[in-house]
């Protein structure tokens, strides 16, 4: 654990110079250090350079080392995740079809570059037919404010409803949205955000609890090291929803962590697959006390596994997604961990919001999209006992329970 008084650490924030291990500028951290023999969880402030936004410099009272009671109370929420989630959306019932007749809805995605954007799309569509409606219309996106442009002027002639998906800066675009929506649009925003954010100029953000994700990879490391957690985690800084969860496992980690640190290494998009392992492994090599690797954003599975394995050393990889390649990740074992999302519930989830704006009906404070815990020996228990032919463990991860939920809430 490293010993650094927070008078040094002040100074040392101070003069711009990182002296927490791994940590280089753009860079945050989560630490708890010693003073005097006690221990204080230290949240670092990320520099004004890097685009993440983290959370400020912030300490809390010293406290004791974790008990066996709350040990046992954080498996106990950890195991409330590992099976198969059941439908538990309430809200009132609605008649999908009249709603969404004659009508069309559209998603603007931020890249279909992006792994989950890009399936999403298709499960949108499939979620937007079985509701009812006319026309679904989902394109291919460059990432470009260009193209976020033409998609709204395009959703006045040819939508009722518009979905923004994932990370699309409003700021450059507050003159199309606000065009669109004097046309008699919707606009939402959906998967840049959490429930307690709110983003800008859209007239509504899809309400869905993205720190639970980030709480569960924060006590799944707080368990298995019973609160001494020296931490890595790898953060895209062009997400917001990255961001999103590692603000609910910062919150846990200062919470439960009484020896530890978790330092933050953000990389970009564009560094997937072209450096980023390097930098990972550097950041390793860096700090020899590392227990645990958080990944909060999938497309940075890979570069995190490649990391640790050109490092030489035995340090476990836990990690969020709802890709292929990170239920395979988990199954082949090369993370320890994984907090799985649903890509075909969340396109349920976002076309039921959106038929409830159309319908002006009362909106959910929080939209049903869960996540479950998985890892390598449960996939394969799963896989077992499954007696139909499937492509993967991503096929039966999260049941079909949820489409018969929908199916009667929409009164289909």
């Amino acid at each position: 654990m490293k010993k650094l008084s927070l008078f040094i650490l002040t100074f040392a924030v101070a003069m711009m110079t990182f002296v927490s291990a791994g940590c280089d500028d753009g860079t945050g951290s989560v630490g708890v250090s010693d003073k005097d023999e006690s221990k204080e969880s230290v949240v670092q402030e990320s520099s004004e350079e890097s685009k993440e936004q983290v959370v400020d410099i912030s300490t809390v009272e010293s406290k004791p080392e974790i008990t066996k009671a709350q040990l046992n109370e954080l498996n106990s929420f950890i195991s409330a995740y590992k099976d198969v989630p059941e439908f538990t959306f309430d809200a009132e019932n609605i008649n999908a079809n009249e709603i969404a007749k004659g009508k069309s809805i559209m998603l603007v995605p931020d890249n279909s570059n992006n792994s989950f954007t890009s399936l999403i799309c298709g499960q949108f569509k499939t979620a937007a037919k079985t509701a009812g409606f006319s026309k679904r219309i989902c394109n291919e996106s460059d990432g470009t404010v260009s193209y976020y442009s033409e998609s709204l002027g395009n959703a006045i002639e040819n939508s009722d409803i518009v979905l923004m998906y994932g990370d699309i800066n409003k700021d450059e675009l507050s003159t199309d949205i606000e065009r669109t929506q004097s046309n008699g649009v919707k606009v939402l925003s959906v998967g840049n955000m959490g429930k307690d954010e709110k983003d800008h100029y859209v007239d509504y953000t899809l309400p869905i609890n993205y720190r639970l994700a980030g709480k569960l990879l924060a006590d799944w490391a707080i368990t298995k090291k019973s609160g001494k957690v020296n931490a890595l985690a790898i953060n895209n800084s062009d997400s917001t929803l990255s961001t999103s969860i590692y603000n609910g496992f910062a919150d846990e980690f200062k919470k439960y962590v009484t020896s530890g640190y978790c330092t933050v290494l953000s990389g970009s998009s564009l560094e997937v697959g072209n450096g980023l392992s390097a930098k990972i492994k550097q950041a390793i090599d860096k700090d020899p006390n590392l227990n645990y690797v958080v990944v909060l954003d999938e497309s940075m599975i890979s570069d995190a596994v490649s990391g640790v394995e050109q490092s030489g050393k035995n340090i476990a990889i836990i990690s969020t997604g709802g890709g292929v390649s990170a239920f395979d990740a988990a199954e082949n074992g090369s993370i320890e961990m994984l907090v799985a999302q649903s890509y075909e519930w969340t396109a349920y989830a976002m076309v039921d919001y959106a038929l409830r704006v159309l319908n002006k009906s009362e909106l959910p404070i929080e939209q049903d999209v869960p996540v479950r815990v998985v890892t390598s020996e449960s996939i394969k228990n799963d896989l077992k006992e499954n007696t139909y032919e499937i492509d993967g463990f991503y096929e039966i991860c999260f049941g079909s329970n949820f489409i018969t939920g929908y199916s009667g809430i929409w009164n289909l």
